[in-house]
C-alpha cells in the first residue's frame, strides 16, 4: 500500500512537472443555498480565469452542483455566469464596463427555485428552468485563478504573461431564509458574515495545496494564496517564482500598424513614465511622435509619421519598466510589426468553415488578421437546409461564439447575420442577444421559434457606427441549450456592407436614414440641476446622447443604448457643471439632432 502511494505521487509529480502554479481558497464548511457576493479585480491575459463560485467537491457521489462567476482574462467586457448539473447552463454576459480595470461587486442568489446573478448590486440574469431543482446539495464557497487547456473557451495560453494576480477585497454570505430575512430579493436571505481579508481566518477558510484536475494546466499551492494590504491575492506563477512577487521583465507580445499609429501589446501592466517615453521605441524610416498608455495599462499606442502600409517594419523597444515594486526593466526587444491588409466590401464571411462561393473562410481573431472569432467550435450537419440556394453555407455553424471582430475604416455599416438552427427542435432551447458596438441590437433571438429547424434565417443590423476602426459584435446566451459542442450563441455566415465613411475630424460625409427621429426636446430648459430629455424614433437602433460645451469639448456621455421604436425619456443631472450654454447631440442610426440647453445656477 505504501509503495503504491509513493508510485502514485511520483507519477503525479512527473506529470505536473513544469506546470504553472495557481491558487484556490475555499470554505471549510459547505452551505445549501444563499446569497453570495464578492468584490474583486480579475487578472488580465489570454488563457486564464479568475472565479468566484460554489461547488460540492466533497460529495463526489451526488449530482454535480456548481454556480459560477468566471471572469476570463481575454474579455474585458464579458462575465461568464454558469450553473452546472449534468451539463452547463452558461450565459456569456456582455458588460458595459471593463471588468479588468478596477474592483467591482459580483454576486448570485442560489435558491431551490432560481439562480440570479448580480453586478454592482443589480440583477442582470436569472435561471428558473428545471435544472435549478437539481442544485440541491451543499457546496463550498470558492475562489481561484487558473489556466485551462480549453483554448476555445479562454484563448491560447502564453506563459510570458506570468505572473498574474487576482485581487479580492471582500466576500459576503447570507443564508437562505425565505419570508424571514433581512437582505436580498424579497428579503429572503439573512446576513451571516463578511470577510474583509485583513488576515487569513483559518476557522472559515482553507487553501488548496498540490491540487489540480483534468483540464487545469496549473497546480494549486498554498503559497499562492496571499493575504496582504487588506486583500486576498490569488497568484498564477511559474514553478520557481511563487507567491505575490513579480521578478519578470515586461515583454512585447505583438505590435500592429493601424493607420498613423502602431499598437503595442505588452505581457503585463507598465510603468507610465518609461512606457510613454518616445525614446523607448524606434522604427527604421518612421518617426515616433508621441505615445499613449491605454487604460488597460498593458497597451501602448504610438502616433507615427512616415509609415507606408505596403512596406514591412520592425519595432525596437528599450528600457520599458513594469509597475512592480521594485520595477523590472526590459533591456531590449526586436519584433516585426503586423501590417494591415485592407478588406473590400461587401465583406462576406463563412463563419463556420472555409471559402464558399464569394464567402471568405473563418479564422481566429489575432493581431495579424483583419477579422475573426473569439470562443467557439465548428459543427456541421448533413441535413438539407430550406429557404436558400446556399445550403452548405448554413450547414456549418460556429457554436458558443462570444465575440466577432472586423477591422474596418471608420464609418456606418450594415451587417446581415445568416443563421440556421440545426440542432435544437423546441422553442426556448437556445436563444441569445446580439450586441454591436456596445449596444444591444437583437434581444433573445430564438431561431427555431422564428424559422423552425433546418431553415435559413437572416437578420440585418443597420446603421452601425464605427469610430475606433473595429466593428465589435458580442453574443450573450439567454437559453444556452443542453450539451456543450452545440450550445450557446451561434453564427453560420455574415455579410458586412459599408454604407458611408467619415473621419473623426470632419464627421460623416453623409447622414443616413433621415427622418427616424420624430422629436428631440428637454424640459425644463433652462434647468437646475436636472432635466428630462425626450426623444421618439421610428426605427430601432443604437442611440447616443452626448453633451458638449459651446467650444466643442466633450462634457458628458449621457446615454449609449439600443432604442426600440417608440418614445423614450432619460433624466440627466448637471451635477457640478457650471451655469452656461451647452450643446446636446442625439445620434440615432447615424441621424443627428442638435439642441441647445441652458444650465442656470
Amino acid at each position: 500500500m505504501i509503495k503504491s502511494h509513493i508510485i502514485y505521487y511520483l507519477l503525479l509529480s512527473i506529470l505536473l512537472m513544469g506546470a504553472e502554479r495557481g491558487a484556490e481558497l475555499r470554505t471549510l464548511e459547505p452551505v445549501l443555498y444563499g446569497k453570495f457576493e464578492a468584490r474583486y479585480k480579475p487578472a488580465q491575459g489570454e488563457g486564464l480565469v479568475s472565479s468566484f463560485f460554489v461547488y460540492n467537491d466533497d460529495t463526489p457521489n451526488t449530482p454535480w452542483v456548481e454556480v459560477d462567476i468566471e471572469l476570463l482574462g481575454r474579455f474585458p467586457r464579458v462575465v461568464d455566469m454558469n450553473t452546472i448539473t449534468n451539463t452547463s447552463h452558461l450565459r456569456t454576459h456582455f458588460n458595459p464596463f471593463n471588468t479588468h480595470l478596477d474592483f467591482f461587486e459580483y454576486g448570485f442568489e442560489w435558491t431551490p427555485d432560481y439562480v440570479a446573478w448580480f453586478i454592482n448590486g443589480e440583477e442582470v440574469y436569472r435561471q428558473t428552468a428545471d435544472h435549478v431543482a437539481d442544485l440541491n446539495h451543499s457546496a463550498k464557497i470558492m475562489m481561484n485563478i487558473w489556466n485551462p487547456v480549453f483554448d476555445d473557451w479562454v484563448g491560447i495560453w502564453d506563459e510570458r504573461v506570468l505572473p498574474r494576480f487576482a485581487y479580492y477585497d471582500w466576500v459576503r454570505y447570507a443564508s437562505y431564509t425565505p419570508g424571514n430575512g433581512d437582505t436580498g430579493t424579497s428579503n429572503d436571505f439573512t446576513y451571516q458574515w463578511q470577510d474583509d481579508f485583513n488576515e487569513f481566518d483559518t476557522t472559515r477558510w482553507e487553501k488548496s495545496d498540490n491540487h489540480t484536475w483534468n483540464g487545469n494546466q496549473s497546480i494549486f499551492i498554498k503559497e499562492n494564496a496571499v493575504f496582504e494590504d487588506g486583500h486576498l491575492i490569488l497568484c498564477l506563477t511559474d514553478d520557481e517564482h511563487i507567491g505575490y512577487q513579480d521578478q519578470t521583465k515586461p515583454y512585447v507580445l505583438w505590435a500592429r500598424a493601424d493607420g498613423d499609429s502602431v499598437i503595442v501589446r505588452f505581457s503585463e501592466e507598465l510603468d507610465p513614465q518609461t512606457s510613454q517615453s518616445v525614446s523607448s521605441y524606434s522604427i527604421a524610416g518612421v518617426s515616433v511622435n508621441s505615445t499613449t498608455l491605454m487604460p488597460d495599462q498593458r497597451t501602448v499606442k504610438l502616433d507615427v509619421s512616415g509609415l507606408i502600409l505596403e512596406n514591412t517594419y520592425n519595432l525596437t523597444i528599450l528600457g520599458i519598466k513594469d509597475d512592480a515594486q521594485p520595477p523590472n526593466t526590459q533591456m531590449g526587444q526586436w519584433l516585426a510589426i503586423d501590417m494591415p491588409q485592407p478588406l473590400s466590401f461587401p465583406l462576406m464571411i463563412n463563419n463556420a468553415g472555409g471559402d464558399f462561393d464569394d464567402y471568405s473562410s473563418d479564422q481566429l481573431w489575432s493581431s495579424s488578421v483583419e477579422y475573426g472569432h473569439m470562443n467557439g467550435n465548428y459543427q456541421f450537419t448533413d441535413e438539407g437546409i430550406n429557404n436558400t440556394t446556399q445550403e452548405d453555407l448554413y450547414r456549418s455553424s460556429l457554436n458558443r461564439v462570444v465575440s466577432y471582430k472586423v477591422r474596418v475604416p471608420n464609418g456606418i455599416y450594415s451587417t446581415t447575420i445568416k443563421l440556421s438552427e440545426n440542432y435544437y427542435d423546441e422553442e426556448g432551447e437556445r436563444s441569445f442577444d446580439i450586441f454591436a458596438e456596445d449596444s444591444m441590437w437583437v434581444s433573445a433571438l430564438d431561431v427555431y421559434t422564428l424559422a423552425g429547424q433546418y431553415n435559413a434565417f437572416d437578420t440585418t443590423l443597420t446603421g452601425i457606427r464605427i469610430d475606433d476602426g473595429i466593428l465589435d459584435f458580442y453574443f450573450s446566451a439567454v437559453d444556452y441549450g443542453g450539451g456543450y459542442e452545440y450550445a450557446g450563441p451561434f453564427l453560420n455566415a455574415m455579410v458586412i456592407e459599408q454604407d458611408s465613411l467619415f473621419s473623426l475630424e470632419t464627421g460623416p460625409d453623409i447622414i443616413l436614414r433621415e427622418g427616424q427621429i420624430d422629436i428631440f426636446e428637454n424640459y425644463p430648459n433652462p434647468f437646475n440641476p436636472s432635466t428630462t430629455f425626450s426623444y421618439s424614433v421610428t426605427q430601432p437602433g443604437k442611440t447616443e446622447l452626448v453633451l458638449y460645451s459651446v467650444t466643442g469639448q466633450l462634457v458628458s456621455q449621457i446615454i449609449t443604448r439600443y432604442s426600440p421604436a417608440g418614445e423614450h425619456q432619460v433624466v440627466w443631472s448637471a451635477g457640478a457643471l457650471p451655469s452656461g450654454l451647452f450643446i446636446a447631440k442625439l445620434n440615432h442610426n447615424s441621424e443627428i439632432k442638435i439642441k441647445k440647453i441652458l444650465i442656470v445656477k
